[in-house]
């Protein structure tokens, strides 16, 4: 189910190349820096914080809070709250070693960051091959059913992980897994108005509206 279900997103929506930066601490900054927001607006308060401050803990932590607010204020909804975060980051930061950025434990000190946000982490910026998941991917797993629905999160989110690991579903693989799962959570299986209709899945998933 999981591998075949994978193999028609991927027809369905090609190699999509995800917009996050690559190393850890930069991609905490950029978890942090926006709020409910989508991946445009996102990547626009990144760069404004990169082009007028940078994003090394020492220059962030040099520009202080209302700095960084100012550079991030276009990324949604409770600036001062973000520039908190990101200003916490950074201050954390200088406390990691190189060695330590590949400790899930360690990732999870960092405000925003609990296990999905540390498995991510932890495989786009290369330091494991285990798969991880966002919200949008675990729904599309609850509609097909490889995750049971109403578990809690969590829970769910362990299941998840473990099917595509069992799946054999790792390293590059699992970074192009992410990428679909959360392309198709977002555009077509959505929360609310799912379009089955135009799905590639519509005829194998469960809880298609569609099977026709």
């Amino acid at each position: 189910m999981v591998a075949e279900s994978l193999a028609r997103l991927r027809k369905q929506y090609g190699d999509i190349a995800l917009p996050e930066p690559r190393t850890p601490f930069a991609l905490i900054v950029w978890e942090n820096c926006a709020y409910l927001v989508d991946d445009e607006r996102r990547a626009q308060a990144f760069a404004n914080l990169r082009k007028h401050i940078g994003i090394t803990p020492d220059k962030l932590i040099a520009a202080g809070a209302k700095n960084i607010e100012a550079a991030i204020r276009e990324g949604g909804m409770q600036p001062r709250h973000r520039a908190a975060k990101v200003l916490e980051s950074a201050q954390l930061a200088l406390d990691v070693s190189d060695e330590e950025w590949s400790d899930r434990k360690v990732l999870k000190r960092f405000p925003g960051i609990a296990d999905p946000g540390a498995d991510k982490v932890l495989l786009l910026c290369g330091l494991s091959d285990a798969p991880a998941l966002d919200s949008n991917g675990l729904r599309v797993f609850e509609r097909l059913h490889v995750v049971r629905p109403g578990q809690t999160y969590a829970a769910a989110y362990r299941v998840g992980v473990r099917a595509l690991s069992e799946a054999g579903v790792r390293g590059e693989k699992a970074v192009q897994a992410y990428a679909v799962l959360r392309a198709h959570g977002r555009e077509l299986c959505k929360r609310a108005t799912p379009r089955c209709q135009a799905c590639a899945l519509r005829r194998t998933c469960p809880s298609s509206t569609q099977r026709g």
